[in-house]
């Protein structure tokens, strides 16, 4: 979702106060105090690529546009209010549980998370959310195991592309995703991700096992029901050795390897939401 459209909804009251609620007070009254062009221009200063999260607010101010976006998406698209939504590799990120919890009280949220810090503070962070909200401890790849095909409505990869293919390169190189804090070990992942990249091994090694997750989650979708995709690049990449360039476009990286899949998905646009961060794909 573009930050002007936000800004407009924002403005004329069309989130539902649920979204506001995590926000400090002295932001909430600021934004209150401001009119559409000034709260446009603040997210714009805020969201604009790669994203800063040393500024004031920067991270209180991203939540809030992705849960607002994803929010929006949901009635955009007309997804029914009982809905069920798979999450890929949530981590410790609760923008698509706080969006689902603004959209319906009716609505099951659930995710698959092995790394057990980031999973107990998923839980906290969540704990006071009027939704369903189910957490399986095992490899997302097994979550037929634990649901019927055809269960979910929406499956969302909030920022996940990124976390599948470290998994997948961290698998390869017996890195240790499971024990680890992740924030400690992610410029390893980082780094190892972009060595296979520069060597041109990164397709090699990680098509196969991406489409597999892909293919899993297409059973586990129903007939009609979406993959949501987003993705952004935050600032201090580069300090890492990895590149803000080629992680800008990995949605554009899995629009090609799902098309050369021949999975029969198809792609669904929607003019507010800019096709090299979000990309939206029904059965």
């Amino acid at each position: 979702m573009n930050v002007q459209e936000l800004a407009k909804y924002y403005k004329i009251g069309n989130f539902p106060p649920h979204l506001e609620q995590y926000l400090p007070t002295a932001l909430r009254s600021q934004l209150q105090e401001m009119n559409t062009e000034e709260i446009e221009s603040l997210l714009n200063q805020i969201m604009r690529s790669p994203i800063d999260l040393s500024r004031q607010w920067s991270h209180e101010l991203v939540e809030f546009y992705y849960s607002a976006a994803w929010y929006h998406l949901l009635v955009e698209l007309g997804i029914q209010s009982h809905a069920s939504l798979y999450e890929i590799a949530a981590g410790d990120t609760v923008c698509i549980p706080r969006a689902l919890h603004a959209f319906s009280s009716g609505a099951t949220y659930v995710t698959a998370n092995l790394n057990k810090e980031l999973s107990q503070q998923f839980k906290h962070k969540t704990a006071d959310l009027d939704i369903q909200v189910k957490i399986i401890e095992d490899n997302g790849n097994n979550l037929l195991q634990y649901y019927e095909p055809h269960s979910f409505e929406v499956i969302s990869f909030h920022h996940a592309i990124n976390d599948i293919i470290q998994t997948i390169i961290a698998d390869i190189e017996g890195i240790d995703t499971v024990n680890n804090n992740w924030w400690d070990i992610e410029p390893q992942l980082l780094q190892a991700v972009m060595s296979y990249h520069n060597r041109g091994e990164l397709r090699k090694a990680a098509f196969e096992p991406f489409i597999n997750i892909i293919d899993t989650c297409m059973r586990l979708l129903k007939k009609g029901g979406y993959l949501i995709f987003d993705n952004c690049t935050y600032a201090g990449y580069e300090q890492m050795g990895y590149s803000s360039e080629f992680h800008s476009a990995y949605i554009q990286l899995v629009r090609e390897w799902i098309a050369e899949s021949n999975l029969g998905l198809k792609e669904v646009e929607l003019e507010s939401y800019d096709k090299q961060w979000w990309m939206i794909m029904t059965t």
